[in-house]
């Protein structure tokens, strides 16, 4: 046999892609041919398991969506969040960051303020080369790498910070001595998911195209011209073969003992091979991702995942999603943070976890802000409970509150308090100035007050209470006339007492007394008093001279009450689930 005739093929290992720079080009290549993005796509598309790990991932990353811990102190700055990031632009962004080791977005600017931010294909991009100070200050644009050719024009985009009306902004990691690109975190494993297309692709032609003929017609009288060969195996098939492909081989010869044979190159226990190849390039596969199960990603065979112990599952979507997953997310929130820090907005951005609470570790996690940061569910709605270091913050504040009033004062009404600010609609006042509470001096009138009346706030409910906090409070009100009086800002100003955002609502930085009392299952709550100045301080009657301004501010004494909208009105414990979530 002529070794020409002769051909092995060659299974190379395969490479770690390299950065090529062309003297003649602009940009920086990535990859043999520029087309390292394009392998990792292909193996993503036609790797099994390849692709059910990153499909799996991204969702962890993006979770139920990227949210604000402070979106309700701050409603205006959230809208222009939730405006500029659109959920499917963040999750394209999730998905290139995975799949391809980086991700880019396009920001579009107005007047030197940002006005539309989108994803942007990172496989469109090759960054340019550095300038003398080693920084990379644009990215070229091309629809489609593969058919670039020399001398095709390329858009030039500009990287974020630059200046220019449209920018790009890249996510990627530090990976040393990669300065213009960086390989995904599973490029370790991508010659497993080239392997693992590689079988697919030849299980699939050994059924479709493989030799599987059911008859042979052999011709021993001689060899026509190829032409004749053709036409006489047409007439052939034509009467033999249906719609499904050829199943009848035909060979010319021209003796008996020179015709043509088959023969198979079978590989022995060739099931068991590739049952093997197949297994081993998931467990790889696995590994190079870092699943620390494969019930994670929705992967799960016979002989993998935690079965039913609960515990392994719990600890196993723990690493998971603090080792694998929060990674991911803080790469994408710090770019959020960058951009929107260009229109002065700063929040507390977090993404909603798919993560069932209950495997959830918020043992470390103390305030609010934290556990709705580690569960990924919204708390805002949440009834803290009273704990002893916050009881304590108060109570030694509270000397500083609370007044009585003297004869010269007639309760003429009395009622139910609402929330803070609908006590605040009730009287009609705007004093809100962004501030969490009213800063002001007990010892003055509320701002609250109008002429000859004020208003004034009492802590009541069950006489027998078990808090400290309860049983100071009750305490107060002994041997006065009304109780222990407090202006709508001491009751702020108590809930400011001591750095007690442990108990804070998400969204706040202070636990609400007037919300939420003593916590959770209290028994307590506010009533709100309207008081009449009917004499001076020497105790005789105010003269008719004096009261003209209250005759023209009738409407104040003659406010109607205010139906609490929530649950305000009644204490915790009287409230649905007693007060909790």
């Amino acid at each position: 046999m002529n070794n020409s005739d002769f051909h092995i093929v060659n299974l190379a290992a395969y490479q770690t892609p390299e950065i090529i720079e062309d003297v003649n080009e602009d940009f920086i290549a990535w990859g043999y041919d520029n087309s390292f993005y394009s392998e990792l796509i292909d193996v993503y598309l036609n790797s099994p398991t390849s692709h059910s790990i990153i499909n799996g991932v991204v969702n962890q990353i993006v979770g139920k969506g990227f949210s604000a811990l402070d979106s309700n102190r701050k409603p205006d700055e959230y809208a222009k969040f939730i405006q500029l990031f659109k959920k499917k632009d963040l999750k394209r962004i999730a998905l290139d960051l995975k799949l391809l080791g980086e991700a880019a977005f396009q920001v579009t600017y107005n007047k030197k303020k940002v006005i539309e931010v989108s994803h942007f294909n990172r496989e469109t991009l090759r960054a340019e080369k550095c300038d003398k100070k080693g920084k990379i200050n644009a990215y070229y644009y091309h629809p489609k790498w593969s058919d670039y050719k020399k001398g095709d024009k390329l858009t030039r985009i500009p990287v974020f910070g630059s200046g220019a009306s449209n920018e790009v902004y890249i996510i990627r990691r530090h990976i040393p001595s990669m300065h213009y690109y960086s390989v995904p975190d599973w490029c370790g494993s991508l010659n497993y998911g080239k392997l693992e297309c590689s079988i697919s692709e030849y299980l699939v032609n050994e059924v479709d195209c493989s030799f599987s003929g059911t008859k042979i017609v052999s011709f021993v009288n001689g060899v026509p011209t190829p032409e004749k060969q053709n036409m006489i195996k047409q007439q052939i098939l034509d009467k033999l073969t249906g719609a499904n492909g050829e199943k009848v081989i035909v060979s010319f010869s021209d003796s008996a003992e020179n015709k043509t044979t088959i023969e198979d190159i079978s590989v022995s226990d060739a099931a068991d091979v590739y049952q093997y190849i197949s297994e081993e390039c998931t467990r790889k596969l696995l590994l190079g991702h870092r699943i620390t199960s494969p019930l994670l990603v929705g992967i799960r065979d016979g002989n993998q995942g935690l079965g039913s112990n609960a515990e392994e599952i719990k600890n196993a979507q723990n690493l998971f999603e603090n080792l694998i997953i929060k990674p991911y997310q803080s790469d994408i929130i710090d770019a959020i943070d960058d951009i929107l820090a260009v229109n002065g907005i700063a929040l507390k951005v977090y993404v909603q976890t798919l993560t069932p609470i209950e495997f959830t570790d918020l043992e470390n996690a103390v305030t609010n802000e934290q556990r709705e940061e580690e569960t990924g569910e919204k708390l805002s709605s949440q009834k803290p409970e009273m704990t002893k270091e916050f009881e304590k913050a108060v109570l030694d504040n509270l000397e500083d509150f609370g007044e009585e009033l003297s004869e010269e004062w007639e309760l003429i009404g009395e009622d139910d308090a609402g929330s803070y600010e609908e006590e605040l609609t009730l009287h009609k006042l705007n004093l809100f100035s962004g501030e969490s509470s009213i800063k002001s001096d007990p010892t003055k009138k509320s701002s609250l007050d109008k002429g000859l009346y004020k208003v004034r706030y009492v802590y009541y409910g069950n006489k027998d209470p078990e808090r400290e906090f309860c049983q100071v409070m009750m305490a107060r009100n002994t041997g006065t006339t009304h109780g222990m009086l407090y202006t709508i800002e001491d009751i702020n100003k108590m809930s400011d007492a001591g750095v007690n955002s442990e108990l804070a609502k998400s969204g706040s930085s202070s636990y609400d007394l007037f919300d939420y009392a003593g916590g959770a299952y209290c028994k307590h709550a506010w009533k709100r008093l309207l008081f009449f100045r009917k004499r001076n301080t020497k105790g005789g009657f105010l003269p008719n001279s004096e009261t003209k301004d209250l005759e023209n501010d009738l409407k104040v004494a003659n406010v109607p009450s205010l139906k609490p909208k929530g649950d305000e009105a009644t204490p915790p414990n009287q409230r649905p689930n007693k007060g909790k979530p």
